[in-house]
């Protein structure tokens, strides 16, 4: 009798303890909302049960009892806690207030108001996560001051933990929702929040409710860096705003956007232009980064010079051009752009439009008539001057979007040939392969991928996959780092694929020659499943892409002199 006496004292001593390391947890997070230092919180609930690897190998006779066993310890946590985060969100308003100036309504004006809200997800296991967004305060329009009232979170986390400890009636009444299984039981005085983590503009706290000793004190591990103060979210609330800025590397306010007829007289994207304003942001975040590697690579460079094919109107290269003056062009260095396309009627046009923007930074660019194959007269000249180590004292890119076909493998050799250090492309229409896939699918009914090649659609979609994989793997063997990700999403254009290459610097290592064979051997691989027999950066690289071709090939770097 007085075994179970002793047992019962403990058990209330602990949920006691339990009770009041909650309160103290719950008291802190109130506090560091008024003091403007709190940053996030996270709770956690019991971890879903996982296969012991030990266990298994020794009971393998017992693998169906111990999956059986598995699923029931799921089932039994289905509706429990499994994380609760906790974050600041601030959400933006509009209203229209009159200003009375002598007693006279002068036109409205808008002003920003909003409110600050502590954003609580709640992910259950085997259930729906939550989300509830638990008021903190309204930003004055008149002091840009929060007034604040934690109530709403004191009543919130207050339901969440009578919840975690089956207390059903008190988390009703906090307006904290259960998940759609209900109410969940609990075993006498266990606790469905195992641990958690409080931090705040100064530290972190650690929160332990599983065990013998629940406890809450600061972290050992995660507060030597911290240093005291309060939260900047907090002191600037807007900046949590889903409606903030977003940091772009043109600004919409740039005359030539104008020019161009992308934005009108307020700065704004025209009708239908908002897609193409994307993509000029999203094209020049991923060039400038690449400029940037090579740039630093090169210390020398005195120049960067660009040249974009097939430019169209020019979009994208006054969109480069302008970015890469504003960040590079100074005294020991020169920005250069050239724009080559074939209608003269274009080029005249916008060649007029770099004119208008006046001598400053649109001096060096300039747009000529020519097609990708005829690139002679280019501002990179001619591409035995680079093989010979010439005029090497520039950053070099050479960009060519959508060019059709085997015109992209063409702009591909010309930048090659020349050392250029930065290559961008996005290849369309890629029909040099198809004939070559069809006539291989259909001469061999058995090959491992007829079930999936036998649907034209399929094979098309093979074709641009294939085609853009043995570029990837020539422009490696060429001596680049080469990347192959979608470029803007396929709402704006359907040819969103985009190839990006920089030039490494070789050192000759056996390691490199190695690597360079194994590349080689990838691509006759590549090409003979799918019957791929000729591809013309291939061949113009001099690269053999079958087992049995007589082509000799250089052994440095697999490219006969231009």
């Amino acid at each position: 009798m007085s075994n179970s006496s002793d047992s019962d004292s403990r058990s209330s001593t602990h949920a006691q303890r339990t009770s009041s390391i909650i309160d103290e947890f719950i008291s802190t997070v109130l506090k560091s909302l008024q003091d403007k230092t709190f940053e996030s919180f996270t709770l956690k609930g019991p971890p879903a049960p996982r296969k012991n690897r030990r266990s298994s190998n020794k009971l393998s006779n017992n693998t169906e009892d111990m999956d059986a066993k598995m699923e029931r310890e799921k089932e039994a946590l289905r509706g429990k806690y499994k994380t609760i985060l906790g974050r600041l969100v601030f959400l933006q308003d509009k209203k229209k207030r009159r200003k009375k100036n002598g007693g006279n309504d002068a036109a409205a004006s808008d002003v920003e108001s909003g409110s600050l809200y502590l954003q609580v997800t709640i992910k259950y296991h085997l259930a729906t996560d939550i989300a509830q967004n638990w008021k903190i305060g309204a930003l004055s329009e008149h002091t840009d001051e929060i007034a604040l009232d934690v109530s709403e979170v004191e009543s919130g986390l207050r339901g969440i933990f009578a919840t975690a400890w089956g207390d059903s009636d008190n988390s009703a009444d906090s307006g904290v929702p259960l998940s759609e299984w209900g109410a969940t039981t609990n075993k006498d005085g266990e606790m469905d929040i195992r641990s958690g983590e409080l931090v705040i503009a100064d530290g972190s706290y650690d929160l332990q409710l599983h065990g013998n000793k629940p406890s809450f004190r600061p972290s050992k591990t995660k507060n030597k860096k911290k240093e005291k103060g309060q939260s900047q979210l907090m002191n600037d609330p807007t900046q949590l705003s889903h409606d903030r800025t977003k940091n772009v590397p043109l600004s919409t306010s740039s005359e030539f956007f104008q020019k161009l007829g992308v934005t009108n007289a307020d700065n704004k994207p025209k009708t239908f232009m908002a897609s193409k304003l994307r993509q000029c942001q999203k094209f020049v975040e991923i060039v400038s980064n690449l400029v940037e590697i090579s740039y630093s690579n090169n210390n020398g460079a005195k120049n960067i010079r660009a040249i974009d094919m097939g430019c169209g109107r020019g979009y994208l290269t006054f969109s480069l051009h302008s970015y890469l003056s504003d960040k590079y062009n100074n005294s020991d260095c020169v920005v250069e752009t050239q724009g080559i396309e074939r209608r003269p009627k274009l080029v005249r046009e916008i060649n007029g439009i770099a004119s208008e923007l006046g001598k400053g930074k649109f001096e060096k660019l300039n747009f000529i008539e020519g097609s990708i194959g005829e690139t002679d007269n280019s501002i990179f000249g001619d591409a035995k001057q680079h093989q010979s180590g010439e005029n090497k004292d520039s950053v070099d890119i050479v960009i060519a979007l959508h060019a059709c076909d085997t015109a992209t493998d063409d702009a591909l050799w010309f930048a090659i040939g020349r050392g250029v250090e930065v290559i961008v492309t996005a290849p369309c229409c890629q029909h040099e392969l198809r004939p070559q896939i069809d006539r291989h699918v259909s001469n061999n009914p058995s090959h491992i991928l007829a079930n999936v090649l036998r649907h034209a659609i399929y094979r098309e979609r093979a074709t641009e996959q294939i085609t853009d994989s043995i570029r990837a793997i020539l422009l490696e063997i060429a001596g680049y780092d080469v990347q192959v990700f979608e470029f803007v999403g396929g709402e704006h254009t359907a040819k969103n694929s985009i190839i990006t290459a920089t030039k490494k610097v070789l050192s000759g290592s056996k390691k490199e020659g190695t690597r360079l064979e194994e590349r080689r051997k990838s691509l006759v691989e590549l090409a003979e499943l799918y019957g791929v027999k000729q591809q013309r950066l291939a061949s113009l690289m001099g690269e053999s892409i079958t087992s049995s071709s007589n082509l000799k090939v250089n052994a440095a770097g697999g490219m006969p002199p231009l």
